[in-house]
């Protein structure tokens, strides 16, 4: 069954993947991350002011008290972004085995490595490349605009580049304006980015210290995400001849 040897494909692809991008991470990415860490501003409590009920008082000791749960630094750290990456190289390679063995099994492409690698470019640039251009990767402490307006941003950005690479690829003669028009159309809108400062930290030593590492941070995690998905397209393409539409296990 066709289904069930993507799936198992994708499995074995994620993991490979998933474990290279946390390796990659690992060496090059996060020790900037633990580096801006330390220039992270904390609020300070406030302590209750006399003369308030206590059911403010107490109110206001919990909003400041709690925090987001968070892995703790060290191997709980690791394990929890080798899962994250696992599963996310199982759900991107699912949906790139599922398209290519669709366009080969119809003639519209015919898949090899090489050609693997070059879909693998492909979601770079629709998946890190294009919504980056806007919404740059974030260190901690950076100022940044609502979550959601991101998020959505980010999505729009995301589905519009790989429509838009799609229609550039496989569209023919005049069509292919259409592709053009989609990845334009994110950034004709315009990114969400926040009207204050970049960084707000109060000592201009540690802004400056904090803008060099997010330069090192954005070419961290390109060469990581790059990585990454060369390993996805690469490694789709094998399995897609190999595995996914081998005669030796199609179903008679």
């Amino acid at each position: 069954m066709l289904f069930r040897r993507i799936i198992f494909c994708a499995l074995f692809i994620g993991f490979l993947s998933g474990l290279l991008f946390t390796a990659i991470q690992s060496i090059s990415v996060s020790p900037i991350i633990f580096a801006a860490e330390q220039y992270e501003v904390t609020e300070p409590e406030v302590a209750p002011v006399q003369g308030h009920h206590h059911g403010e008082g107490a109110s206001s000791e919990h909003h400041h008290d709690q925090e987001a749960w968070g892995p703790n630094d060290g191997m709980e750290r690791t394990l929890y972004t080798l899962l994250s990456n696992v599963l996310a190289g199982i759900g991107f390679a699912a949906i790139l085995l599922s398209i290519m063995s669709q366009l080969q099994l119809k003639g519209v492409a015919n898949l090899s490595i090489v050609k693997g690698l070059a879909w693998g470019v492909a979601g770079f640039i629709a998946f890190f490349v294009a919504p980056g251009i806007g919404l740059p990767p974030e260190i901690p402490g950076i100022e940044a605009a609502p979550l959601d307006n991101r998020q959505t941003w980010w999505l729009l950005a995301v589905v519009a580049s790989g429509v838009g690479i799609g229609t550039l690829a496989f569209a023919k003669g005049a069509y292919k304006i259409i592709g053009v028009a989609f990845i334009a159309l994110p950034f004709l809108i315009g990114a969400p980015h926040s009207a204050g400062p970049e960084f707000t930290h109060p000592d201009a030593n540690v802004v400056a210290i904090l803008s060099d590492l997010h330069h090192q941070f954005i070419v961290a995690s390109g060469v990581a995400n790059l990585a990454f998905w060369l390993a996805l397209g690469a490694l789709c393409a094998w399995a897609l001849n190999r595995q996914v539409l081998n005669d030796r296990y199609a179903e008679a």
